[in-house]
C-alpha cells in the first residue's frame, strides 16, 4: 500500500471499527470493564490505546530527510534511514527537494534508496521554483520508474536574493516559477494529476501561522480549498502537511480554521526538535514562528548547554504533540488529527528519545522464547542477560537509538518488507540475507514475480550477478579508516579474527561485512554463548534460536499481527575451518534432528541430511482465519548463491584493507580461501533447554564453558 493517504484511511478505517464493536459491546454488557480489541498487553505498543497519556490508538509519525552535500553523507544517512525505518518505523518518510531542483539527483538517490530497500514508503517533495514543465514532468516520470507513488507538491522558495522577508512577504515575478507555466502550488497539483491521475498520493503545506503571502485567514483558508478540492468533488491534493511551530494552541486554532472552511483531510502538524538554542532562535526568526513564553522560560536558563537544550527541546516537542493528540485525535473532537510529522534535521536522536517518551515504541529487552506472557515478558529469567546488555550499553556511551525494538504487532514479518509495489505480495525468503536484506532486494529485483505463500522451485528464480556496483550499493562499513578501527588494523592471526567477531556479538563493534545492524535481540538470549563459540573459531553470521508455540504479540519473537502463535527452527550459519568443519560433520550426524550444508570458496560441499531435498521451513506462524505462514525458509540451491556472495566479502570488505604480502592479507586471503561457510538446522524445536539442543552441541564441540 505505497499510497500514504490509502494507509492512512486503512487505519482509521480499522480504529473506526475497533470503536463500534467496542460500543456494541458496552451497550450489551453495560457492567463490563473488558476491552475486546485488547488482544495483547504489551504496554509499548501504540496500536493500543495509551491510557496513560490518552493519547488515540492507532497515531502515527512520520519523518522528513534532506540529502546531504557529500558522499559520506549520503552513506550515512542511507543507514540512518534504515536503522529509523527498521527500529522506529514511521508510516512515511519524506525527502527534500533542493531549490530549482538543485538536489534533484541526491534527493532522488535517497528517495529511491530509501523506497527500494529500507521497508518504507516516501513523500518526494517537489517545488515549482526554476523548474520547467517539462523538467517537472520528467521528474515526475522518473520518480515513477523508482516505485514512488507520493509526492509533496510545493511553490517553494524564492530565489535566494528575493528571499528576504518584509511585510509584502517574499517577493516574486512571473519568471521565477516554472518561466510562469506552472506559478503555484496548485498548478503542479493539477498538472500531476492531469498527467498521472490517481497514481500519485499528493500532500500540500499548510502555515498554521499563516503564509506569508496571504492576507487574512479567509484567504488563506479559499487558497488551500481550491487545492485540496479542486472539482468540487476532490480530485486535488489528498492531505495537508503543516510548517513546524512551538504553539500547540496555534495548531489547534489553525485546525479548527481548516475544518471550517470544509476541508475534512488529514492534516499533520510538523514538529522541529530543538537542537541548539542558537539555531532554534535563527529558524524562528528567519521563518516568523511564534514562541511561547512559557517556551523560552524552559530554555533560557540552560541556553549555554547543548545538551541540556537537547533534552528539554525533547519534552518540549512530546508536551506538543501529546496536547495536539489529546485534543484533536479522537474522533469525537471532529479535528481527526492522528498523526505527527518530525523535521529531523536528519538526525535520530531527539526524535528517538521524544518517541520513547510517549510510548510510541518499546525498549529492546531480553527475553526466552518460552515466555508465552506478555504481562511479565520483560522480567522473565532472563535478569542477567539483560542487566549485562545495560552494561555494555552504559559502558560503551549508547544513546537512546540504541535501545530500540520494533513493536511486534507493526511486524509483518520476522523481516522488514520492501515498500515496493511489485514486491507487495512477497511473503517467503530465505534466510541467509537476513542479515544483508538490501542486497538480498537488489539481486532479486529484476524478478518478474515473487514468493508467495511457498518457496517455490529454487532452480527458477535468478539471482543477479555480483559486482562492485551492484550487490554491494552503498554499505561499505564507512571510510577506509572506519573499516580498519572495526575490523583490525593489523591483525597477525587467526584469533585477531576471531576477537573482531566476538567483539561484534557483543556490541563492541556495530557491524561486519555480513551483518549490516547490531545482533538482533532474539540472540540475546544465546549472547554468551555465541560470543564464546566465536571466539573458539566459529565465526557466526546468522543465528536464531527455537521457538514454539509462542504468542506473536511477544515483544521479541512476535510477528504478524496479535491473535497468532510463533515457531521457528534454531539455525546457525558460520564460517569455520575445515577441522571445526569436520567436527561440525561428527556433530551433526550424531544428532538425528540436525541437517548440516556446507561449502567452501572452491566449491567443495560436505552435507549431512540433505542428500535430497527441496526447502526448508525455519520460521512459521499460525493465525486466525489465514493459511499458515511460512516467511523463512533455507533452501541449499540458494545456499550455494549466498556463499558466493559471503566469500567474495572477505576479498571486497577485508581483505583489501592490507597490502599485498603482508601478515595481515595473507592472513584472510588464507581464511578466505580454506575455511568453509556452514548452515546447521536443528528440526526438533519441541525438545528444547534453556539455550537449545544445537547451542548446547555447539558448546561441546567448540570445548566452551559458559
Amino acid at each position: 500500500m505505497p499510497r500514504i493517504i490509502d494507509k492512512i484511511n486503512e487505519r482509521r478505517r480499522k480504529r473506526h471499527n475497533r470503536l463500534h464493536l467496542q460500543q456494541q459491546h458496552d451497550e450489551l454488557h453495560p457492567n463490563s470493564t473488558i476491552n475486546i480489541n485488547d488482544t495483547s498487553n504489551n504496554k509499548n505498543n501504540n496500536n493500543n490505546k495509551n491510557t496513560k497519556l490518552n493519547l488515540p490508538e492507532g497515531w502515527y509519525y512520520s519523518f522528513e530527510f534532506f540529502p546531504p552535500k557529500t558522499e559520506a553523507g549520503l552513506d550515512n544517512l542511507f543507514t540512518r534511514i534504515d536503522r529509523m525505518s527498521t527500529r522506529l518505523d514511521p508510516l512515511f518518510v519524506d525527502v527534500t527537494w533542493g531549490e530549482s531542483g538543485s538536489t534533484s539527483a541526491r534527493s532522488m538517490a535517497v528517495a529511491s534508496h530509501a523506497q527500494h530497500y529500507c521497508g518504507v514508503d516516501v513523500l518526494l517533495h517537489l517545488t515549482c521554483t526554476g523548474m520547467s514543465v517539462d523538467q517537472l514532468e520528467a521528474v515526475l516520470r522518473q520518480a515513477k520508474s523508482h516505485g514512488i507513488q507520493n509526492i509533496l507538491a510545493l511553490r517553494g522558495d524564492p530565489p535566494r536574493e528575493k528571499s528576504s522577508r518584509g511585510k509584502g512577504g517574499r517577493h516574486w515575478e512571473p519568471g521565477d516559477v516554472s518561466g510562469g507555466e506552472c506559478p503555484r502550488a496548485i498548478d503542479l497539483v493539477k498538472l500531476i494529476r492531469k498527467l498521472h491521475g490517481d497514481y500519485f498520493c499528493i500532500a500540500v503545506a499548510g502555515h498554521p501561522e499563516g503564509h506569508p503571502s496571504s492576507n487574512s485567514v479567509e484567504e488563506e483558508m479559499k487558497h488551500l480549498r481550491d487545492k485540496i478540492d479542486m472539482d468540487g468533488d476532490g480530485g486535488g491534493a489528498d492531505f495537508i502537511i503543516t510548517q513546524f511551530f512551538y504553539d500547540a494552541k496555534v495548531f489547534i486554532h489553525y485546525v479548527k480554521c481548516v475544518r471550517a472552511a470544509g476541508i475534512t483531510c488529514p492534516i499533520l502538524p510538523g514538529i522541529l526538535p530543538i537542537q541548539s538554542y542558537n539555531s532554534f532562535k535563527r529558524m524562528t526568526e528567519f521563518c516568523g514562528i511564534s514562541v511561547p513564553r512559557h517556551v523560552m522560560e524552559r530554555l533560557e536558563p540552560v541556553k549555554y548547554d547543548d545538551e541540556a537544550v537537547k533534552k528539554i527541546g525533547c519534552e518540549i516537542s512530546k508536551d506538543i504533540a501529546t496536547e495536539i493528540l489529546t485534543c484533536c485525535g479522537k474522533d469525537d473532537t471532529g479535528m481527526d488529527v492522528d498523526g505527527i510529522h518530525f523535521y529531523t534535521l536528519n538526525l535520530e536522536r531527539s526524535v528517538t528519545r521524544i518517541l520513547l517518551s510517549m510510548e510510541a515504541v518499546a525498549t529492546r529487552t531480553v527475553i526466552s522464547p518460552g515466555s508465552n506472557s506478555e504481562s511479565n515478558a520483560f522480567s522473565n529469567g532472563t535478569e542477567d542477560i539483560e542487566g549485562q546488555q545495560r552494561q555494555q550499553q552504559n559502558e560503551s556511551n549508547k544513546e537512546d537509538t540504541d535501545a530500540i525494538a520494533t513493536s511486534p504487532s507493526r511486524r509483518q514479518f520476522p523481516w522488514r518488507p520492501s515498500a515496493m509495489e511489485r514486491r507487495v505480495k512477497e511473503d517467503v525468503r530465505p534466510i541467509n540475507w537476513a542479515n544483508r536484506p538490501k542486497s538480498y532486494v537488489m539481486r532479486t529485483d529484476d524478478w518478474d514475480e515473487f514468493p508467495n505463500g511457498r518457496w517455490g522451485d529454487s532452480t527458477s528464480p535468478a539471482f543477479g550477478e555480483l559486482s562492485e556496483l551492484s550487490h554491494f550499493y552503498s554499505f561499505t562499513l564507512g571510510s577506509l579508516e572506519d573499516r580498519l578501527a572495526m575490523l583490525g588494523q593489523n591483525p597477525k592471526v587467526s584469533q585477531d579474527v576471531y576477537e573482531v567477531f566476538a567483539a561484534y556479538v557483543e556490541g563492541k563493534v556495530p557491524y561486519l561485512p555480513w551483518c549490516e545492524t547490531p545482533l538482533q535481540p532474539e540472540s540475546f538470549t544465546i549472547q554468551k554463548q555465541l560470543a564464546a563459540l566465536n571466539r573458539a573459531g566459529f565465526l557466526t553470521v546468522n543465528s536464531q534460536p527455537p521457538v514454539n508455540g509462542v504468542s506473536s504479540s511477544h515483544p521479541i519473537y512476535g510477528w504478524g499481527g496479535s491473535g497468532g502463535y510463533v515457531y521457528q527452527k534454531a539455525y546457525c550459519e558460520c564460517f569455520v575451518s575445515p577441522e571445526n568443519a569436520q567436527k561440525l560433520v561428527s556433530m551433526v550426524t550424531d544428532n538425528q534432528s540436525m541437517n548440516l550444508y556446507a561449502v567452501n570458496n572452491m566449491g567443495r560441499e560436505l552435507r549431512v541430511g540433505l542428500e535430497e531435498g527441496g526447502a526448508t521451513a525455519l520460521t512459521w506462524g499460525v493465525f486466525p482465519n489465514r493459511e499458515i505462514l511460512q516467511p523463512t525458509i533455507f533452501d541449499p540451491s540458494t545456499f550455494l548463491i549466498w556463499a558466493e556472495e559471503a566469500f567474495s566479502l572477505w576479498t571486497n570488505m577485508w581483505l583489501n584493507l592490507y597490502d599485498y604480502g603482508t601478515d595481515s592479507h595473507d592472513l584472510v586471503e588464507s581464511i578466505r580461501d580454506t575455511y568453509y561457510l556452514v548452515a546447521i538446522i536443528d528440526n526438533d524445536f519441541v525438545s528444547q533447554s534453556s539455550v537449545g539442543k544445537l547451542w548446547e552441541a555447539f558448546l561441546k564441540v567448540g570445548k566452551v564453558d559458559v
